[in-house]
This record gives C-alpha cells, sequence and structure tokens, in this order.
C-alpha cells in the first residue's frame, strides 16, 4: 500500500532538479568573471605591479587605471604606474572595451575621473616611467605647476589624441 504523503520518485527528482536549478542561478553570477561595478583598482602601493611595465606601483601621485568590461555587465580594472603606461597599454589592447579611466590628482592623490581632470605634461616633470603627465583635479594648481615646469595644459581628449598620434611622449623607463 502506498502511502499518500509520500512522494513519487518523479516528484523527488522534479525537487531536486528545482533546487539545483534555483543554486545555479544563484551561483552562476558569482562565478562570473570581474566584478559588477566599475572602479578604481585597488593597488597596494610598494606591492602591485604595474600591468604594462611591471614595476611596482609605488606612489598614488602618478598611478592611473582603467575599467574594463569583460562579460556583459561585468568589469575588471588595470593598474598602472605611470598615466603614460595606462595610455600606452590601452593602445596595444584594442581588445580591451574601456568604460571608465581613472588618475589621480597629483595635490591630494584622490582618485578621479580622467575625463574630468586636467594634464600638465612636460618632459621636466619626473614621472615613473618619464611620460612627464600629472593629472589635476583644479585647473589652477595644474597652471601653477604649468607655469614652473614650462609645460602645456590639456583636456583628457587632447591628452588621448597626443598619445594615438605617438607626439613627444616616448617610453622611457627611468626618464625621458
Amino acid at each position: 500500500m502506498k502511502c499518500a504523503i509520500m512522494p513519487s520518485a518523479i516528484q523527488t527528482r522534479l525537487v531536486i532538479s528545482l533546487l539545483i536549478a534555483a543554486f545555479a542561478g544563484w551561483a552562476l553570477p558569482a562565478c562570473a568573471p570581474g566584478q559588477a561595478e566599475m572602479a578604481p583598482p585597488d593597488i597596494v602601493y610598494g606591492e602591485t605591479p604595474c600591468v604594462e611595465c611591471s614595476m611596482i606601483i609605488s606612489d598614488a601621485r602618478f598611478a592611473a587605471g582603467y575599467a574594463h568590461e569583460v562579460a556583459a555587465g561585468r568589469y575588471e580594472s588595470k593598474a598602472f604606474d605611470d598615466i603614460g603606461d595606462m595610455l600606452v597599454h590601452a593602445g596595444k589592447h584594442a581588445e580591451d572595451k574601456i568604460t571608465a579611466w581613472y588618475v589621480h590628482d597629483y595635490v591630494g592623490e584622490a582618485w578621479l575621473d580622467a575625463e574630468q581632470a586636467i594634464f600638465v605634461v612636460s618632459p621636466q616633470l619626473p614621472t615613473p616611467m618619464g611620460y612627464g603627465i600629472l593629472a589635476f583635479a583644479e585647473r589652477s594648481a595644474a597652471e601653477r605647476v604649468a607655469a614652473e615646469a614650462e609645460g602645456e595644459l590639456l583636456t583628457w581628449e587632447e591628452l588621448r589624441q597626443e598619445a594615438k598620434a605617438g607626439i613627444g611622449h616616448g617610453h622611457a623607463h627611468g626618464g625621458s
């Protein structure tokens, strides 16, 4: 005699299948590559290597990074020791679908959206890889440094155009 409250083998398999599907739907996003939010890279100064040149990133004033999409709605951030290295790396890796660019304010060392920063470019500015590019949150601070270093002020778009054209900012480990 069959008990009315005992599930059949088919019902048991159905319940197990539904539980597995529910767990997989919950667990799979956690296994997807990257993170759900775009963010500047996490840098441990004195430990994190630059993605482009492998030099250890030791000074926040020069550090930069970008976020790129690695899967639909999933992002990975890359860290660089010099703004110039970031631009060079991006130029070499067109497959990176870059969604955000980050630079540090030279004065306050806070992360900035590169599109909102003002840049000073001068061969007189000693940066880790010798590109001579500094980022600033405040135009007045950038103007002071540009005057002292006989540098030019550029917006993010102008800086990217110069980088694409290869004008004046060659990679020179240790200075230019």
